[in-house]
């Protein structure tokens, strides 16, 4: 096991000098009953919180929920493992519409972020040196080419980054603002979405104000639960 641990660690040291970025597959989540909140695509979110908890409300809602527009008020809650494995005979998958696939970059380990947010198929990265499924902070190339490669690769991508402010710690102001400008106009490119939870007090007030010129505000006091589009009620 031991031999086996050292051999899997020795492969990811090997493959982050190269920069080669890990293999990660779209897969779309388990139904629930709510319906995702309404974000305009091809846009990139500043959530302003001190913790990342509203703006992981807004990305689970979006690859948890039924669409906005839904028109199968008979599409109902699923337990099965992702949409893709499901022999299920659900509405869904006869819709010309296709529900959201996340991916995830945060602070906290993968396990915490799944059991928190009840995520089972959502490729989710650690911002660490070390642990599973974990990429480095400076690696911002490695992050940069996971985000496109999941953005080819699904037809509604929806993406979080949680840890913006360790990024700029450990990488420097300017390169983090190059990678969320790149980001942004790779959403616009696949009509993706987006969301960056920032604690605004751990970043200069003028850096601060350049990601907000460069990206849209997601407030939660605004955007609250009215702005639902729930095809229930």
């Amino acid at each position: 096991m031991i031999k086996k641990m050292m051999k899997k660690g020795m492969i990811k040291d090997v493959f982050s000098r190269l920069k080669i970025s890990p293999r990660v597959v779209p897969e779309t989540e388990p139904l629930n009953h709510h319906v995702s909140y309404n974000l305009a695509r091809g846009s990139c979110y500043l959530v302003l919180e001190p913790k990342a908890s509203f703006g992981f409300e807004v990305f689970t809602s979006l690859v948890k929920g039924k669409c906005p527009d839904c028109n199968h008020r008979e599409a109902f809650i699923c337990e099965s493992i992702g949409c893709n494995r499901c022999s299920l005979p659900c509405p869904c998958k006869g819709c010309r519409n296709t529900r959201a696939q996340g991916l995830c970059f945060t602070m906290r380990s993968p396990i915490e972020t799944r059991l928190n947010y009840t995520l089972q198929t959502t490729p989710i990265f650690w911002i660490s040196n070390h642990g599973p499924d974990n990429v480095s902070p400076v690696d911002l190339e490695i992050i940069s080419d996971i985000i496109s490669k999941f953005l080819k690769q699904s037809r509604n991508p929806v993406v979080i980054v949680d840890g913006i402010e360790y990024l700029i710690f450990e990488n420097g102001y300017s390169s983090v603002l190059r990678f969320l400008k790149d980001a942004a106009e790779a959403m616009v490119l696949q009509n993706a979405i987006m969301i960056l939870p920032v604690n605004q007090t751990a970043i200069e007030p003028k850096e601060l104000a350049l990601m907000q010129r460069s990206l849209k505000s997601l407030n939660p006091q605004v955007l609250d639960k009215n702005n639902l589009n729930d095809s229930n009620s």
